[in-house]
This record gives C-alpha cells, structure tokens and sequence, in this order.
C-alpha cells in the first residue's frame, strides 16, 4: 500500500511540474505581399542553342554570350548561353516562361561535347510587379 501510494505521489508530482515553453525567431514568418498588376506581351515560340564541351576539367565553346540570364536551375555556362540565343532571337523580350531544355551529349575518353538547344515562350515585359 506504501509503495502505491509512493507511486501515486511521484507520478502526480511528475506531472504538475511538466512545463512547455514556445519560441519564436524573428522574421521567420512571411507575410503575403501584395504586387502589382504586370503588363506584358507573349511574344511567341524561340528556340536558343549553345555548344561546348569539356577537355579533360577544361571548358571549350565558351562564348559569354550570356549576359545577366541567371537562374537557380542554370548549373552550365552551355545552358545560359543556349537561354541568352533564345531571349536575343525575340526584339525586347526579358523572360522565357516554361522553357523545355534538350541535351545531346557525346562523352569521349578525355573529353565530352555537348549542345543545348531550349524552345520557349518568350515574354516582354512593359511594367514589372513592383508597388
């Protein structure tokens, strides 16, 4: 009888004195940012292609004919060159909405070459989402 009692005292104390705390870091939480409505053109249908390779850890068929086009998704100076030629074919266009990349790779025994060729929607922006 003692030792439930004994029990039943400690499991009571055990569970009174549990306690949760919350914090909260700063700026973690987003809130949602109203934008303004853009104004912009679909051009029409592009297509962009880019060639190089590599030679042994050596880049070859660089044209830096690539300009600011950046992306998280870009990895190779091939696919932003393949990105620029299609953007360039369109007179005024800034973006490429949905771009389908094919790739057509040859790797040999100290080298590889490879040509990128990107078809696209291309768009031009007249005012951009900024309130």
């Amino acid at each position: 009888m003692k030792k439930s009692l004994l029990f039943l005292i400690v499991a009571v104390a055990f569970v009174a004195n549990c306690s949760s705390t919350t914090k909260t870091i700063p700026g973690l939480y987003t809130e949602n940012v109203t934008l303004a409505p853009a104004d912009y053109t679909i051009s029409g249908d592009t297509t962009g292609k880019s060639c190089g390779g590599r030679i042994l850890i050596f880049p070859t068929g660089v044209t830096n004919k690539n300009g600011f086009v950046t992306s998280v998704f870009t990895a190779d100076y091939i696919e932003a060159q393949a990105i620029f030629d299609a953007i360039s074919k369109v007179e005024g266009a800034n973006y490429l909405v949905n771009p389908r990349f094919e790739f057509e790779t040859t790797n040999y025994l100290f080298a590889s070459s490879t040509c990128v060729t990107v078809k696209a929607k291309a768009v031009t922006l007249k005012t951009g989402p900024v309130k």
